[in-house]
């Protein structure tokens, strides 16, 4: 019983119990818009390149601005631009939904609609991960709120996904819009209500967001543990995070199935990552995470390399949930290690870089394994980026394990 209190002991807090539902909420209906969004545009091009490349389009706001988005966070109040960002994201599904069901839903406006909700998400992923030190009163909980905030992500990645998979097979990819839609409005609600006190430094305030941006590239570039921990995150990224792009090339192509499949394979990835989010929100220690990235990245190889000998579907859900495992393992750990050594006046541009490093990577990544699928297959584009992951993952988790992260780096 003491153990389940503790994983959840963030919850103790009312910033947080307000906050969690509504990041549950706005998750699961970013899932299934984009597997929708995934199915329509094969099902369009049947091409593994345009694919690739229409997402790297789709995808480039959180490549370019994330940085900047990162300075605002740390120069302006949180509560507002939270209000502000849930409102852009009810806006984005409503315009989607409209468009779906008039008929004119295309390739062009799908791109078009995505720059808009990308555009979004480059403000709230380090708006949102800088504002967890502000939802608990004890600093101690900030590893169990980043902990729960990835298992609420996971749980996301695996009811979205499997909703998605359901609609589209029997009802079709619009009402999955519509569904996102009405599960979307009533969390902006449940932040307005948050009560959350966000004392700004005086010199941030006044700064230039140039100059703001700047400083933070150059606090993390002369602290070699933090921008360790980014390279590690941006080349783990760039070879792994892809993977919700490729699923539905594998799915119709090796498994020649359907949506509902695909719905089944991203389902047992979130599955997979809830999991390994409630074992990390019990283990906290910086020892323990940073031999729990190393383990994450050999599950990951593992399943990868896995997927690309594989065309069983039961098989292949077996690898996708220690897929889920392995990247959360990483993706946790890496984040909980560069918050706990940031200083606060810099935490909002630094892990505006993370995000840069996570999220901004996707399009590249989506762009490099659609391109590489293209040319050699989709099974041997699983097969070479899980040992990929494995040769970036013995050099890193090396340097990783000489730094001291538990103090923080002024």
């Amino acid at each position: 019983m003491n153990r389940l209190k503790n994983i959840f002991r963030g919850f103790k807090y009312r910033n947080f119990r307000l906050f969690f539902p509504s990041l549950a909420i706005t998750q699961i209906g970013v899932w299934i818009q984009n597997v929708a969004i995934s199915w329509l545009v094969y099902d369009i091009t049947k091409s593994a390149f345009t694919m690739g490349s229409l997402t790297f389009i789709s995808t480039a706001p959180l490549f370019v601005l994330s940085p900047f988005m990162g300075a605002i966070a740390d120069k302006y109040n949180r509560h507002k631009l939270l209000i502000f960002v849930q409102s852009l994201y009810i806006l984005q599904t409503f315009l989607m939904t409209i468009v779906a069901f008039s008929g004119l839903l295309n390739l062009y406006l799908i791109v078009a609609l995505g720059v808009f909700i990308n555009t979004v998400v480059s403000l709230d992923a380090p708006l949102r991960q800088s504002s967890f030190v502000l939802l608990v009163d004890d600093p101690k909980d900030l590893g169990n709120a980043i902990s729960l905030n990835a298992s609420c992500f996971n749980l996301a990645r695996f009811i979205g996904p499997s909703i998605a998979g359901v609609i589209i097979g029997y009802f079709g990819a619009k009402y999955c819009f519509l569904l996102n839609f009405l599960v979307l409005v009533p969390t902006f609600f449940l932040i307005k209500a948050m009560k959350i006190k966000d004392i700004k430094n005086e010199t941030v305030q006044k700064e230039n967001i140039f100059h703001s941006v700047k400083d933070g590239f150059l606090y993390s570039i002369k602290n070699s543990p933090i921008i360790t921990a980014q390279i590690y995150l941006f080349l783990f990224s760039l070879l792994v995070m892809s993977y919700p792009m490729l699923l539905p090339i594998y799915t119709a192509d090796v498994l020649v199935s359907k949506a509902n499949i695909l719905g089944y394979l991203l389902g047992a990835t979130g599955v997979g990552s809830l999991t390994a989010s409630l074992i990390i929100a019990s283990k906290m220690s910086i020892t323990g995470l940073r031999r729990i990235l190393f383990i994450g990245c050999i599950f990951v190889s593992s399943a990868f390399v896995f997927t690309g000998f594989n065309s069983n579907a039961y098989f292949v859900l077996c690898a996708m949930f220690f897929l889920g495992v392995g990247s959360t393992f990483f993706i946790t750990p890496q984040n909980v290690l560069v918050q706990t050594a940031v200083e606060d006046a810099k935490r909002g541009r630094i892990i505006s870089l993370n995000a840069l490093c996570f999220l901004g990577t996707y399009s590249l990544s989506c762009f490099f394994t659609g391109a590489v699928a293209q040319k050699i297959g989709i099974s041997n584009t699983f097969i070479v980026l899980g040992i990929a992951v494995f040769v970036v993952s013995c050099f890193f988790s090396y340097k990783i394990s000489k730094f001291d992260y538990t103090k923080k780096i002024s």
